[in-house]
């Protein structure tokens, strides 16, 4: 019995190498592992690939018009509106917003108190994703989403195979589909309330950047169904995958003695008592270094899926049109030959050499690279430096067992006990 699908792909790798046919229809599917073939989908053939028959499982929570169900011309569409919300003076303008709700959520820690930091973490992600990306108004009704977007994003992070497709009342299906119309009803009205103040002023926030697009390529703006698809898809993606990471990086740093002091020391002295800044988070090489080995260990997206649209080739193998392809940053993150001790966590191999192309591989790649990527690398490296200047852990003896399909996550939480708390003389 497998302990988690993630170490099961890197099994199937182990035995029969780069190219695995295995399932029965209709869960039958083609995996293609390590850096030639992130190559090959991710870069030199794209365009015999689409999205959303692959991704059809997250529909229930992403909508129907989200990008990662998003193929072709509307797609490219899509992105063209979205991405201006995404440069780095915007996401750099964040940045208050998320220390206050990371600072928010540590005040609530106490010395002596047992808690999972997993769970702490997530209630803090949650809110920076709706407050940062959607403003105040939805930014108060943050947990209040996030409450009920749980529902839907438990279905999806099931196994295929045990996603019973089923919407009749009591099934999981029904509960998802439920749940992402409550998170509707939150956005819609948001939405509605916008356009009904249009010309009153803006807040500059995601939401406002989406209601104004408009396409310089001469198509049309995003429809509601759109702007809704995208808030809620990016919500619920940016607080499933950015607190699942946050949860390895704390147990990584505690599982090996001196790596949480080493990380800290380097936050205290380029840091020390100030109100962080954008500067401070250039200047931060090691933390760096902690979070690129966090994602090589624990990809949050573990695999990710193509539907082939013609017949290839590829490592001598002929994979037919209409397949299903997988492929695997967490196998790829664990290949001896581009990594040495590849299981153990070892930051300071980002210190000296670079990893080859398609090596590392934590957000995709190529032109469908996550859109989100800066804003949730941003958001991981203020988490840590909050945690590293205003709290000391000690790990609780618990097995961490990886699981989820969507993100890979811990199974149980990452029990920690709280030593200290401090808060900067400087908030």
């Amino acid at each position: 019995m497998h302990r988690s699908a993630a170490k099961a792909f890197r099994d199937l790798y182990d035995h029969y190498g780069p190219v695995v046919e295995f399932g029965f229809r209709p869960f039958h599917y083609v995996a293609l592992f390590g850096v030639d073939a992130n190559r090959y989908l991710l870069a030199e053939h794209p365009e015999n690939f689409r999205w959303r028959d692959a991704m059809a499982s997250l529909i229930p929570v992403d909508g129907e018009t989200a990008l990662v169900v998003s193929d072709g011309e509307e797609h490219e569409r899509r992105r063209r509106l979205v991405q201006p919300a995404f440069n780095m003076l915007r996401i750099q303008s964040y940045l208050d917003a998320m220390v206050d709700e990371i600072d928010r959520e540590l005040d609530t820690w106490a010395p002596g108190r047992r808690i999972d930091a997993f769970a702490s973490l997530r209630r803090a992600i949650r809110r920076i994703a709706v407050r940062s990306l959607f403003g105040d108004t939805l930014g108060a009704r943050a947990d209040e989403l996030g409450a009920v977007l749980v529902t839907a994003i438990d279905f999806v992070n099931r196994p295929v195979s045990l996603q019973v497709k089923l919407d009749l009342p009591g099934t999981g299906l029904h509960r998802a589909k439920a749940a992402r119309d409550r998170a509707d009803a939150i956005v819609n009205a948001e939405i509605a309330r916008r356009r009904a103040a249009a010309g009153s002023g803006s807040s500059g926030d995601v939401l406002d950047m989406l209601l104004a697009a408009t396409d310089d390529a001469g198509g049309p703006g995003l429809t509601d169904v759109e702007i809704r698809d995208q808030v809620v898809s990016l919500v619920a993606a940016g607080y499933d995958t950015t607190s699942a990471a946050a949860a390895w990086a704390v147990h990584e740093l505690l599982a090996k003695p001196g790596e949480w002091d080493r990380a800290a020391a380097e936050v205290a002295e380029v840091i020390g008592d100030e109100r962080l800044n954008t500067d401070h988070l250039s200047r931060l090489p090691h933390l760096d270094a902690v979070i690129n080995e966090t994602l090589r260990l624990w990809p949050p997206g573990f695999v990710s899926a193509r539907k082939a649209v013609d017949t290839f080739d590829f490592a001598g193998y002929r994979i037919p049109g209409g397949s299903i392809v997988l492929y695997s940053p967490y196998v790829t993150h664990r290949l001896a030959e581009h990594w040495p001790e590849p299981d153990r966590f070892r930051p300071d191999r980002w210190r000296d050499a670079q990893p080859a192309p398609y090596s590392f591989v934590p957000f995709g790649g190529g032109y469908r690279r996550c859109i989100g990527f800066a804003f949730a690398s941003q958001e991981l490296k203020v988490l840590l430096v909050q945690l590293l200047r205003r709290v000391e852990l000690t790990r609780e003896p618990s097995p961490i067992r990886p699981t989820g399909t969507v993100a890979l996550h811990p199974k149980d939480g990452v029990p920690v006990r709280i030593l200290r708390t401090r808060v900067p003389a400087v908030a």
